[in-house]
């Protein structure tokens, strides 16, 4: 067998080493070398090509890979979904095919779908292009979330209580309109075979008035039994609806009272340490379960370091940073990894995306209580002090 992996990172990478058969990855120019060290048996190819140059990459699948006879084609990369979906149904192998994928990461023609299939996912929604919907749209709640058709990160997310706060600039198709939902929010990792969704991971999210996510526990400690048999059967329905029938799948959720509703999907795992999370709490090594559904290697199993855990993101006023904390000793938890990436002397931006983040924790804890207890103790100690920026006088 034979897997072909589209612009994995330096993590994916190390993950895909573990699965067996013959592996090729596919990089854009300049990408980082990958680290091919480990003995694991099997051929182990890099190819260098511009992915997202349609053309190009189609070209490179014919004379490149299709000679290979590769078994399967996958990424667990933002931009390297579309492209590996592409290369799999021109191959004729294994893979996500693109309609799924656009339903994906289309925003708006994810809601599309779902208002024919399973309007109840749905909060009331309008494209920005369309100037009477989004007037219906203000007119009916009090606070509305503007973000882009295609956004990731949480970038250029806003809350609006107006249609007068809407810039032109975003009265478009590449501006998606939702009503603002209440509750809480949660990601749920997925794994699916033949059409057979099995949850693996579900993070309770914490975020920002801006929507940028400062943590993420696993179990989600407000979610009981009936809850999360909710949340997974709303998942379910996603992604029946969308035609997900195998791989990986990572979905926002809002659960407000008996109702939950889809913020988002990505037919990858999420991101932000989230698989680190399922590794501690569930022994799944998830990054390699969500690339070997491909060549049928199962769901690697390990022991459970912890009953719970967290990933914490550090964050700091903008200005010019002036100190940096080490790691503390936690009353209520563990830290298991530590990473500030921000030194006295930067800059340190608004909180805009998760771009804008300072550094992680990862913390493991005794029970869901512990955890939430951890999570709070770490968030209010001043990781990353800053100064604000004085503006230099008018000439």
């Amino acid at each position: 067998m034979t897997l072909v992996v589209i612009g994995a990172n330096p993590t994916v990478a190390r993950a895909a080493e573990a699965l067996p058969g013959d592996l090729l990855h596919v990089q854009l120019p300049g990408a980082p070398a990958l680290d091919r060290s480990n003995g694991t048996p099997g051929t182990r190819q890099v190819h260098t090509v511009d992915f997202h140059d349609g053309p190009a990459f189609l070209a490179f699948v014919d004379e490149v890979l299709k000679p290979l006879s590769p078994t399967a084609v996958v990424s667990l990369t933002e931009l390297g979904l579309e492209p590996a979906a592409a290369a799999a149904e021109r191959l004729g192998v294994r893979g996500v095919t693109p309609a799924v994928v656009r339903h994906t990461r289309d925003k708006l023609e994810m809601r599309r779908v779902l208002e024919r299939k399973a309007p109840h996912l749905n909060p009331a929604f309008a494209s920005g292009g369309d100037p009477d919907a989004v007037a219906r749209l203000f007119a009916g709640h009090t606070a509305v979330v503007a973000k882009p058709v295609s956004g990731v990160g949480s970038n250029a997310v806003a809350l609006l209580d107006l249609a007068a706060d809407l810039p032109a600039d975003r009265r478009t198709a590449g501006t998606l309109l939702e009503a603002f939902v209440g509750g809480l929010e949660f990601s749920v990792e997925t794994l699916s075979a033949g059409g057979r969704h099995t949850v693996v991971g579900i993070a309770q999210k914490g975020t920002t008035g801006s929507f940028v996510e400062v943590s993420h526990m696993m179990p989600p400690p407000a979610l009981d039994a009936r809850g999360r048999a909710r949340v997974e059967e709303a998942v379910g329905q996603l992604l029946d609806a969308l035609g997900l029938t195998d791989g990986p799948s990572h979905t926002e959720v809002k659960v407000d009272g008996d109702r939950v509703i889809v913020i988002e999907t990505h037919n990858r795992l999420g991101g932000d340490g989230i698989a680190d999370l399922v590794r501690l709490t569930t022994g799944i090594d998830w990054r390699v379960a969500a690339l070997g559904w491909a060549v049928d290697a199962g769901v690697p199993r390990g022991q459970a370091v912890a009953a719970a855990a967290a990933t914490v993101f550090f964050t700091a006023p903008p200005g010019t940073v002036t100190a940096v904390a080490p790691p503390p000793s936690l009353a209520h938890g563990t830290i298991v990894e530590w990473e500030v990436t921000v030194e006295p002397g930067d800059p340190v931006r608004p909180l805009r995306s998760s771009t804008d983040r300072l550094g992680t924790a990862v913390v493991t804890a005794a029970d869901a209580a512990a955890c939430v207890a951890a999570v709070a103790e770490l968030t209010a100690l001043p990781i990353v002090t800053t100064r604000p920026d004085v503006p230099a006088p008018v000439a």
